[in-house]
């Protein structure tokens, strides 16, 4: 599960709240995090220790200590370094499978983030933000994992041994150290509104033009039909300068704090080495002046750890950007509860019930749909007509349950879709939109989509009742064809005639068919309508449809204005009685006539539909 799953909206995010949310991201990987930790100390601590006893080595060597003593502090000193070497290749490497091991589970959260909320709540978001956040936002958090939530404890802890060894030799050193200390500690908090600020701006910016990038690929043939490239051109332009400034901004923040710990260190070391000075002179017995070299030594490295910690911490703007986006991603609520657990007893015939149904947009001043009730029997088919906004769309996907009535229920056998699994939905409701999309896969796997078992017969069978087989056969290599990114090297009649095969396969007995034929010719949808009637004569079938051939076919059809139902019957009947449907009836007729005046097959067809 996520880290943070509240049931309301994201609220903006603080570095504390980030920081929790991290943490406890990690708190399920606390046997790795306590190895790389400890690598972590063994390393750092090496170091230091090596380097302190370095200087005694110098110390002892200038001092004329016998050869036997020299020669075990050099094994001592080469032991150490050894040490700390394997030290480091292990915290690496546990360090980062630990890293890589969060950064999978982030990936899973972020994608049954994007299947719980999909479609509804992503249709505010741009494709190459998602991705962006997806790819690059989860990506940046292995610096966290990987080094700095480790050297947060390492540096806690290393340089407080190191005060406390120096403790044991000369506590008024060790006191000035830690002033030093504390002060360098401090200074990623002094410039953290602005770490924080150009951090956000840098993954702002790099989110920007990885999206103005995105959509300049998938419009590249639009943007050459129209002229618009040298435009894309100059946005793409515009937002890699101001990546680059939010970078330059980012290296220089960074840079002055690298600059102000290494003069933090540099007063540090020599405050030591004056005090030092000062009490050996003071007090020689105290102190004696063969220790300053090793304690100046030890106070010098005992920064190591915090410059290690400002390296890896000068970018956490960026991390703490990136965590916000992510977590506000895995944070959005579901559209809908998945809380059913009822199951449809009989799947081969299905009636559709709408009780009441009123349901508004987020932010919208009135209602898309209001108390509409309907009943569509098993078996039949009712087209939902109405101008452009009317509220058709909408109740196609309270069918599909991509969000759920506000008022009202819709049944399916008497069973609330509410009542349902949401997993359960696509396995009784089949749908094809208007838009198809089609991956940049062979045709027969876009078909195994909605059956990922089903044989090449299957393919072929469903293919024939879609009216895919005429083109399918003209194709280089048959169902195994790629049909490239959406369906590019498809028209758009066959795209939503593939989509349509797909949804045969899919074996639904509730089918939702959302504008299908409106990229067909005359004679596509003919021969379409052809095939659709058997399939409907098994299916409880909802028409979205604005096509007066269409509406025709329906067993009756549904009448939206203004979101609410104005009336339902046969077609025939429906022009009779119901005069927002004669409107909608007669503009088409009318445009027919424009298109080709003086025809009597024209006007014949249009004595037809008018009776």
């Amino acid at each position: 599960m996520s880290p943070t799953t509240p049931a309301h909206a994201p609220t903006p995010r603080t570095d504390r709240r980030i920081l929790v949310g991290l943490l406890r991201t990690l708190s399920g990987h606390r046997r790795a995090f306590t190895l790389a930790v400890l690598c972590g100390v063994v390393n750092q601590g090496g170091g230091i220790a090596a380097t302190t006893l370095a200087a005694v080595l110098v110390t002892h060597a200038l001092a004329g200590a016998p050869l036997s003593q020299l020669l075990r502090l050099t094994v001592l000193v080469t032991g150490l370094v050894l040490l700390s070497s394997l030290a480091n290749w292990l915290e690496t490497w546990i360090s980062h499978e630990l890293s890589f091991a969060i950064l999978a589970e982030v990936r899973m959260w972020i994608y049954d983030a994007l299947e719980r909320i999909a479609p509804v709540g992503l249709s505010h978001r741009r494709s190459g933000d998602l991705a962006d956040t997806a790819l690059n936002d989860a990506e940046s958090l292995e610096i966290f994992y990987a080094h700095t939530s480790i050297y947060i404890a390492v540096a806690a802890v290393v340089p407080l041994a190191a005060v406390g060894t120096m403790a044991a030799f000369a506590p008024t050193l060790a006191a000035v150290l830690l002033v030093w200390l504390i002060a360098a500690l401090s200074v990623p908090l002094w410039l953290r509104h602005a770490a924080h600020r150009h951090g956000q701006r840098l993954r702002q910016r790099s989110a920007e033009l990885h999206t103005e990038l995105a959509d300049l690929v998938a419009g590249l043939r639009e943007l050459s039909l129209f002229g618009g490239l040298e435009r894309a051109r100059q946005r793409v332009d515009t937002a890699t300068a101001e990546l680059a400034a939010a970078e330059r901004a980012q290296s220089l923040r960074g840079g002055s704090e690298q600059a102000v710990l290494g003069l933090l260190t540099g007063a540090g070391a020599a405050s030591v080495l004056a005090v030092g000075l000062w009490q050996s002179g003071q007090q020689p017995q105290q102190l004696p002046a063969l220790w300053l070299v090793p304690l100046t030594a030890l106070a010098t490295a005992a920064f190591g750890p915090v410059h290690t910690l400002l390296r890896v911490t000068r970018v956490w703007g960026v991390t703490a950007s990136a965590a916000g986006r992510v977590f506000d991603l895995l944070e959005q609520p579901a559209p809908v509860a998945d809380t059913g657990t009822r199951t449809l007893e009989e799947r081969s015939a299905v009636h559709v019930r709408m009780r009441d149904v009123t349901f508004a947009y987020p932010g919208a001043r009135h209602p898309a749909v209001s108390e509409i009730d309907l009943h569509v029997a098993a078996g039949t088919t009712l087209a939902i007509a109405g101008h452009s906004g009317a509220g058709k769309s909408t109740l196609a996907h309270l069918l599909l349950r991509h969000m759920d009535p506000d008022v009202g229920s819709i049944h399916l056998n008497g069973v609330d879709l509410r009542e349902l699994p949401r997993r359960e939905v696509p396995r009784l409701v089949a749908h094809v939109d208007q838009d198809v999309f089609l991956f940049h896969d062979t045709l027969a796997e876009n078909l195994r989509l909605a059956a990922p078992e089903a044989s090449e017969q299957q393919l072929r069978e469903a293919c024939d009742r879609a009216r895919v087989t005429p083109f399918l056969e003209q194709l280089p290599n048959g169902l195994d064809t790629v049909v490239g990114e959406r369906g590019a090297a498809l028209s758009g009649g066959q795209r939503q005639r593939v989509a349509i095969a797909r949804a045969l396969l899919q074996d639904a007995p509730v089918l939702v068919l959302d504008e299908s034929a409106s990229q067909l010719d005359v004679l596509s949808e003919r021969e379409l309508a052809a095939a659709l009637a058997s399939v409907r004569a098994q299916r409880t079938t909802l028409l979205v449809a604005h096509r007066l051939s269409t509406l025709c076919s329906a067993d009756r059809v549904a009448v939206l204005e203004h979101g609410r139902l104005v009336d339902c019957a046969a077609h025939s009947e429906l022009y009779r009685r119901c005069s927002a449907y004669a409107r909608l009836v007669d503009a088409q007729v009318e445009a027919v006539e424009l298109q080709a005046p003086g025809r009597e097959s024209v006007r014949s067809v249009t004595r037809e539909h008018r009776r």
